[in-house]
């Protein structure tokens, strides 16, 4: 494999002249993607291969572009073509989230949250995982959120697995629920898009990086939701956020709850129908709150 891995290498000419290869090993396959460590007479670099699908190196790439203008996400792109992608090396080292101020995170990914525009989506598709986003641009966020994410993920889910008809009911009331209860936030926002323990590393100066983008605009507590979601942080964090962006009055007692149905779809498409249950849990949590009949 590294041998293959080397000639294509020198075949796309990815290294600088008289650049020379001393080590090379896999670090990982997840989705898609084939991650390489790769060391050379002039540095180290994480080496990306995708050989499924043909452009994800490419979105990648943009999508590092576009958030270069901070250090918590900013990442050199060495080379870039639809099939590999040669980045700047960060240890594969995930802090221990416990031991970090959690208060001055917050406060970091509010100042992450300052890039604004004049719709949401983006303008390009995205990818989370392995995952197409789609991303057309709407002037409102509720029609981005209900049209372009959730409708769009359980489609997707209804093609892929079978869902039950008292299941399907639930997630349809809801829809209803959260259609009559959305408000439009005050500004949209770049969020990252996929915020977790694992995108999270130290790079070679020990300052905390987050990686493997998933951008678009959108209402930014959606990226709250998100990071609630999956456990990653305490109180701390977002306290630390409200410092510095003020979190609306409605985002734990409704948003949070609307808002993490939509990875727990990706999810499902991503790892398989276990995650079902989790969605379930959450429409059954706000059918009995609100008394919503179906």
């Amino acid at each position: 494999m590294d041998s293959i891995v080397k000639n294509l290498i020198y075949e796309r000419k990815i290294l600088s002249i008289g650049e020379t290869i001393i080590n090379i090993s896999l670090i990982s396959v997840n989705y898609d993607f084939e991650n390489y460590y790769l060391e050379t007479t002039n540095r180290r670099y994480s080496l990306k291969i995708n050989k499924k699908n043909v452009d994800q190196c490419s979105v990648i790439n943009r999508m590092y572009n576009d958030i270069k203008f901070n250090p918590l996400t900013s990442r050199e792109i060495y080379y870039s073509d639809p099939e590999i992608l040669l980045m700047e090396y960060f240890q594969a080292e995930s802090p221990d989230i416990r031991f970090l101020n959690q208060h001055i995170f917050g406060e970091s990914i509010a100042k992450f949250h300052t890039k604004r525009e004049s719709y949401y989506g983006y303008e390009y598709d995205t990818y989370i995982g392995s995952l197409l986003q789609e991303n057309k641009m709407s002037q409102s966020w509720k029609k981005f959120y209900l049209n372009q994410r959730f409708d769009c993920l359980l489609s997707k889910m209804k093609k892929t697995l079978s869902i039950n008809p008292e299941l399907n009911d639930k997630v349809l009331i809801v829809r209803d629920y959260i259609d009559r209860n959305l408000s439009e936030p005050s500004q949209s926002t770049l969020i990252h898009g996929d915020i977790w323990s694992g995108n999270i590393l130290v790079d070679n100066d020990r300052n905390l990086k987050i990686i493997d983008p998933a951008l678009f605009y959108a209402d930014n507590e959606y990226e709250l939701a998100y990071i609630y979601l999956n456990g990653t942080f305490s109180r701390g964090f977002y306290d630390g956020y409200n410092h510095n962006n003020p979190i609306s009055n409605d985002f734990w007692s409704f948003k949070i709850y609307a808002y993490q149905i939509i990875p727990l779809m990706q999810y499902v498409l991503l790892e398989g129908p276990i995650y079902l249950r989790e969605i379930e849990k959450i429409l059954d949590f706000l059918i009995k709150r609100e008394e919503l009949k179906y």
